[in-house]
């Protein structure tokens, strides 16, 4: 858990490099994105306690920090999803995460990923590592998105997105690396 929480605040640091390494640090801490990665982070260690009786009370205690960073924060990030070291979320509220990310991805405002819904999903979305998820874009079904690839603003995605592609609305074009 600590590992990743680690590099989840190296991802926010550089915007704070202006100040002080203590406020820096700090700040980092108090960002949004930040604080609903470290509540995923404690969810996801919640599930490793053993035995099962013991992790009751952690158990209640990532619930409510749960519905706290959806409520006040606007991020729901499932426990159930595997999440890489590194995730930045740049931006305040409007982002559901229920799909597995690989590492230093970054995610946008009103970003959905999860199940297609309708009963018709058998698995959520696969992320690769270093993917940039632009502001409101919805990856949604039993999809797998390569590494390096960059999904733009306002796209919903529902295919396979090769490594190194960048997928763009209006009618989804996918276009090559060389090309980007």
């Amino acid at each position: 858990m600590f590992p990743n929480i680690r590099a989840d605040l190296a991802r926010y640091s550089p915007a704070n490099r202006h100040l002080p390494e203590p406020l820096a640090t700090l700040r980092s801490m108090l960002e949004y994105g930040f604080l609903a990665t470290a509540i995923y982070r404690y969810g996801r260690w919640t599930r490793t306690i053993k035995p099962k009786v013991i992790s009751y009370p952690f158990k209640f205690i990532y619930g409510i920090l749960a519905m706290l960073c959806d409520v006040i924060l606007g991020i729901n990030i499932s426990s159930n999803a595997q999440i890489g070291a590194g995730l930045y979320i740049g931006h305040y509220g409007g982002i559901f995460l229920h799909g597995d990310m690989g590492a230093r991805c970054s995610v946008g405002q009103g970003v959905t990923i999860g199940y297609k819904g309708a009963g018709k999903s058998t698995r959520p979305p696969v992320i690769g590592d270093d993917v940039y998820i632009g502001t409101s874009a919805v990856i949604i079904g039993p999809v797998t998105v390569g590494h390096r690839a960059v999904i733009g603003a306002n796209t919903t995605v529902v295919k396979d997105v090769p490594a190194g592609y960048t997928v763009v609305s209006e009618r989804v074009r996918m276009i090559p690396p060389a090309q980007a």
